[in-house]
């Protein structure tokens, strides 16, 4: 029994100390296949780590946890399709149009030391001389106009420079104007005439872009009690525009006009010019009146601009170089004892204007008094009878005829 107990143990023994080897064999290679080539050259942590790293969370931490590095993933994978999707829509989006932009050049009349050429004042009345005036309503200009949308503002000169009309007009060319206002106070050589007026290009679009806004201001300024004497034209001896801003601007392609506000020698005009409040009033009215003629829009910025209705001319619109025809009164007296006068003036090209008189065979004359719109008017006049009277007429244009056929 022995014998057989010994005989078993002795071949279980060697394989017992086989499968012993094995074990051991198998767990040196295990450990050094853990422990080799753990990081890449990156310093990342490689195959065999990273199974065994698993191994060891699984066993420390929730499975909540081990889905973050998942979730992550995921939302990371969902920024980026958004950010394609938008960079998609972005580009099948058409771009936004840049709003339309007026250029608008203003030319305060005049300037400089007036030294060798007195054409730098202006006219001088009142102690004082245009080229300030006119600064002034340019600066009240460009501040109204500034508020509104859709308009830049420039100005040819914002201190008292002198400036060619041509540097004037070159200026407005390298800004890209779309238009040019030169702003001016007036006076005559008798120091009698009244009102505010408009002078603009004769020629096809520059006449009506001139006349257009030209209109729009006088409607202001004559709600500002100033008379408009009208939008007129003036042509030099060759044909061409007599005004030399005027020409200058249209021969660069810009349309141009000179706006006479009113007469520093006369006492009503005066009187809406005298001030600094005055003076702004006036560049206030003058940018509503061209705001208003080219659809701006006080603190808005329109996306499309209307357009004006311009109607352009066939031909040049010449001047009246005539004046009034057909000249005549009668005076009747009446029973108060007063002269009733019949007085008569047709003008066939312009309009009358105004109308004066002299009791004295035209030695003096009377203010100058507003015609109104009939070829034929009556008013009264104390007269005793004896009076050497003499009448005349005037058109806008300031030519006029007289009862005693003087012109």
């Amino acid at each position: 029994m022995r014998r057989r107990r010994r005989q078993r143990a002795e071949r279980i023994l060697p394989l017992l100390l086989s499968f012993l080897v094995l074990c051991i064999g198998a767990g040196v290679i295990s450990i050094v296949w853990i422990r080799m080539d753990t990081k890449d050259r990156s310093g990342k942590l490689t195959g065999p780590v990273i199974l065994a790293q698993a191994k060891i969370l699984e066993k420390r931490l929730p499975a909540e946890a081990l889905q973050v590095p998942q979730k992550q993933e995921e939302e990371a994978a969902k920024g980026e399709t958004e950010q394609r999707e938008d960079a998609a829509a972005a580009m099948e989006e058409p771009e936004e149009t840049e709003a339309p932009s007026l250029r608008i050049v203003l030319d305060p009349g005049h300037g400089g030391p007036g030294l060798t050429d007195e054409q730098e004042l202006g006219a001088i009345y009142r102690d004082t001389y245009e080229k300030y005036l006119t600064l002034e309503i340019a600066r009240a200009m460009e501040e109204e106009l500034s508020q509104y949308g859709n308009v830049e503002v420039f100005l040819t000169r914002d201190t008292d420079k002198a400036m060619t009309l041509k540097e004037r007009a070159a200026y407005a060319e390298s800004v890209g104007a779309d238009l040019l206002v030169s702003l001016h106070l007036n006076a005559s050589l008798e120091h009698n005439f009244y009102g505010s007026e408009v002078f603009v290009s004769a020629f096809d679009w520059f006449y009506a872009r001139g006349a257009g806004v030209g209109q729009s201001i006088l409607n202001q300024l004559t709600d500002y009690g100033f008379v408009s004497k009208g939008v007129k034209t003036r042509l030099g001896s060759k044909g061409a525009d007599y005004y030399g801003i005027i020409r200058e601007c249209k021969s660069l392609g810009i349309p141009a006009l000179i706006v006479e506000h009113g007469y520093m020698d006369e006492d009503s005009d005066w009187s809406r010019m005298c001030t600094e409040e005055a003076l702004r009033d006036l560049g206030q009215r003058d940018a509503r009146g061209l705001a208003a003629y080219f659809g701006l829009e006080k603190g808005t910025v329109l996306g499309e601009l209307p357009k004006p209705e311009e109607s352009i001319p066939a031909y040049a619109v010449a001047p009246d170089t005539t004046p009034p025809e057909e000249v005549w009164y009668k005076k009747e007296l009446q029973r108060d004892g007063r002269y009733l006068i019949t007085f008569h003036g047709a003008e066939r090209e312009s309009r009358v204007m105004y109308y004066d008189y002299s009791l004295d065979g035209g030695v003096t004359y009377s203010r100058l008094n507003l015609w109104g719109t009939k070829e034929t008017i009556q008013f009264y006049l104390p007269l005793t009878g004896e009076e050497e009277l003499v009448f005349r007429v005037y058109n806008n244009y300031e030519l006029r005829t007289g009862t005693d056929g003087v012109t």
